[in-house]
C-alpha cells in the first residue's frame, strides 16, 4: 500500500511527530551512520549522533554489525533487544528495537525505531499504587526536557521523512480532536487488517480499532491535555473483529487545553499473553 498523498502528513506535521515522539527514531545510511535522529535517541545514545563517532553505539551479541549484517540479509526486523552506549562508556540504556533498510549499494538507508525497556507506563490506575516518579514518567519527562539534537529533522529533510513515514517498521499514526484519524502510515493500516481498504480505517474515528471503549474516552481525554501514554498495553480490534495486542508510545501536540494531533506509535506487543493495562478505578464495559 502506498500513502495517498493528498493525505499524507504535511512536512510540519512530520517534523513535529519524528522529532517529538517518545520513541527513539534514527535513520542511518548502509554502515550506520547517523544521518538524523530525534530527541528520544539522544536520551538512549546520552549524546548526539554526530558526537558518537557518526555512529550508532549498540553494545552486546546484537551489536552494530550484528544488526546491519541482519538488515543486509533480510532487510528488516523487529522487536531485537539491545544496549545504548553512551561514548564514555559510562550510560547503557535497554531498548527494543525495528528496523528496515531501502535502497541498495550507497543510496541503502536505515530507519531504525527503538522504544526504551521499561518496567512501568503511564498512565496509571486510578488505585495504583505505583510511583508516579516510575521509570515511564522518568522517560517520558527526560525526553520532552532535551534539547533538540544538531541531527534533527527540518525541512530539509523532507524527502528522507517522508520516505520513513512510508516505510516505518512501526506503526504510525496521528489523530485529531474529535478522535478522527487524521492519517495513518501502511504499518498501522496493516496492525489493524484494512489494507485492502484503508478509508474504511483513515478518516473515520478511532474508536473503531479500540477494543476497550472505555479506556480510549479516557485516552482522548488525556490527550488534550498532553497527558503521554507510555508503555501501555491495550488491545486493538482487527478490521474482522480480532484482537491485536499493541504497545503503545503516543503524545500530543497540543495547546490551550485542545489537541493539534496526537503522535502516536504503535508496536505489535512482544508478550501479547500478559494482561492489559487499565487506567479508571472501576470497569468500563467493553
Amino acid at each position: 500500500m502506498t500513502v495517498d498523498k493528498h493525505s499524507a502528513p504535511t512536512i510540519e506535521q512530520l517534523i513535529d511527530v519524528v522529532g517529538n515522539s517518545s520513541v527513539g527514531i534514527t535513520v542511518t545510511d548502509r554502515t550506520g551512520a547517523v544521518l538524523l535522529h530525534n530527541k528520544a535517541q539522544s536520551v538512549l545514545m546520552d549524546g548526539e549522533g554526530d558526537h558518537l563517532g557518526g555512529r550508532v553505539l549498540v553494545d552486546g551479541v546484537d551489536g552494530l554489525s550484528s544488526l546491519l549484517a541482519r538488515l543486509e540479509k533480510a532487510g528488516r526486523f523487529e522487536n531485537v533487544r539491545v544496549t545504548y552506549r553512551s561514548a564514555d562508556g559510562r550510560q547503557e540504556r535497554a531498548a527494543a528495537v525495528n528496523a528496515v533498510a531501502t535502497g541498495s549499494g550507497d543510496q541503502t538507508r536505515i530507519h531504525w525505531v527503538s522504544r526504551p525497556e521499561l518496567g512501568e507506563r503511564l498512565p496509571v490506575s486510578n488505585t495504583s499504587n505505583e510511583d508516579p516518579t516510575s521509570d515511564a514518567a522518568t522517560w517520558i519527562r527526560t525526553v520532552n526536557e532535551r534539547e533538540h539534537p544538531t541531527l534533527a529533522p527540518t525541512k530539509e529533510h523532507e524527502s528522507v521523512l517522508r520516505e520513513f513515514y512510508e516505510l516505518a517498521p512501526v506503526a504510525i499514526h496521528l489523530i485529531g480532536a474529535n478522535g478522527t484519524v487524521m492519517h495513518a502510515n501502511p504499518a498501522d493500516v496493516a496492525l489493524v487488517e484494512y489494507t485492502s481498504s484503508p478509508s474504511e480505517y483513515v478518516g473515520g474515528h478511532i474508536r473503531k480499532i479500540y477494543e476497550d471503549q472505555g479506556l480510549l474516552d479516557d485516552f482522548l481525554a488525556r490527550w488534550d491535555e498532553d497527558s503521554p501514554i507510555i508503555n501501555f498495553r491495550a488491545n486493538f480490534v482487527t478490521r474482522d473483529g480480532a484482537p491485536k495486542p499493541v504497545l503503545i508510545f503516543s503524545t500530543a501536540q497540543a495547546s490551550g487545553g485542545n489537541v493539534s494531533n496526537t503522535r502516536c506509535f504503535v508496536f505489535n506487543d512482544p508478550e501479547p499473553q500478559r494482561a492489559r493495562d487499565a487506567v479508571s478505578a472501576f470497569g468500563w464495559p467493553a
